[in-house]
């Protein structure tokens, strides 16, 4: 009985033996990449990283998923193991949903359109997708709490990372999720007499007519100002989206380009357009809540991306030609 007892006892330290070394004992990975599909078991799973030389034993690492609890939460997605690693922490990695991201920039002032474009040319998902999500009122009214038609304006310019398999609502709820956060914290409920989404909309005129940083104050001032007085705010970031949803791109905006007939041409129509025009920044947005003090009425492109002020529509025309 005895015997018997201590060949159990041995079987039973080999068998730790082997599961230590083949569980907790690193090896070198070098630069692998391995993909884990939607669905796929923890013994197919087990078998693949076996048959790619991540892990030492298909049948350990199977069975000690089990054991511990962790098969069912196996995420899939493409994973990269590189240096010395055990089965353990490729465990945890593959557990916790450790997967490789990819890096994509949203450049601030990019309207919807652009937005969807770049998205889907860097193969983050399919732009019609993109753009059904976008005008759905049940996801806008989900994602932002206004009911609007579009989410233009809430996709935050930022540099963001997703992993491969990230589907377009993520990547939509992400974005929009990043404008909340960077905003959250600035009073909508200032003196310019604009609610939370005109502040936006304005915010973005502002974003796309500004070229230098420290002059948005001052644009958003001489909007501010037009508004107050009931003066159209003849905005040719607002006449250049109107031509950028019909497909038309511009380099400088034309006076035929003034007559087109469109709530967002703000050369016919007093007031600000129905939607924001783009994606504004944090400053973009600040410069509408704290606009410069200014009764400056008029501006125009004097060079290197400044403006040129002025209170009076014949010190514009004066400077213009000077």
């Amino acid at each position: 009985m005895r015997k018997w007892l201590l060949i159990l006892a041995w079987l039973g330290c080999t068998f730790l033996l082997l599961i230590s070394l083949n569980f907790f004992s690193p090896q070198q990975l070098d630069n692998k990449y391995f993909r884990i599909h939607r669905g796929e078991s923890a013994y197919r799973i087990s078998q693949r990283l076996a048959a790619a030389d991540i892990i030492r034993s298909r049948s350990v690492f199977y069975w000690l998923t089990r054991l511990s609890g962790k098969a069912k939460y196996l995420s899939y997605g493409l994973y990269h193991f590189d240096g010395e690693l055990n089965s353990f922490s490729i465990l945890k990695k593959i557990e916790q949903g450790r997967v490789q991201l990819r890096r994509i920039t949203i450049p601030e002032g990019l309207p919807l359109q652009k937005t969807f474009a770049l998205l889907s040319e860097e193969n983050f998902g399919d732009y019609a997708r993109f753009d059904s999500l976008s005008h759905d009122p049940a996801l806008i009214k989900e994602l932002t709490g206004f009911e609007l038609n579009s989410l233009e304006g809430f996709i935050y310019p930022e540099t963001y990372f997703f992993p491969e398999e990230a589907a377009e609502r993520y990547i939509l709820e992400t974005m929009v999720n990043q404008y909340f956060a960077q905003t959250e914290n600035l009073d909508f409920s200032g003196t310019n007499k604009l609610d939370y989404y005109q502040t936006l909309i304005l915010a973005s005129i502002v974003e796309r007519e500004a070229k230098v940083s420290d002059e948005k104050s001052l644009i958003a001032s001489v909007y501010l100002n037009r508004l107050e007085i009931d003066m159209k705010l003849q905005a040719d970031p607002t006449v250049a989206y109107c031509l950028e949803k019909i497909g038309k791109k511009r380099k400088k905006i034309y006076y035929k380009d003034l007559k087109i007939d469109s709530p967002y041409n703000t050369y016919l129509y007093k007031g600000l357009p129905p939607t924001p025009i783009c994606s504004p920044s944090q400053s973009a947005i600040v410069a509408v809540l704290n606009p410069d003090e200014t009764d400056y009425l008029y501006f125009f492109a004097s060079g290197g991306g400044k403006h040129t002020f002025s209170q009076t529509y014949s010190q514009h025309l004066s400077r213009q030609r000077k």
